[in-house]
């Protein structure tokens, strides 16, 4: 990762917060929760190649 993980966290919140304003309308938070929904997926499969006792051994 080029980016620390604390990095990543808040440069994605002020992307979020950049294009979520006074003057968005719904049809903004539609889109901007739509393809944060589809980038979780990519993730959920890019993560199943991790063995299982690694993700059992990971804690939040």
């Amino acid at each position: 990762m080029t980016v620390s993980k604390y990095q990543f966290r808040q440069a994605l919140r002020q992307l979020i917060e950049k294009h979520i304003n006074l003057s968005s309308r719904f049809e903004d938070y539609v889109l901007i929760t739509g393809e944060l929904e589809e980038a979780r997926y990519r993730l959920d499969l890019k993560a199943e190649k991790f063995p299982d006792e690694e993700v059992d051994a990971f804690e939040l």
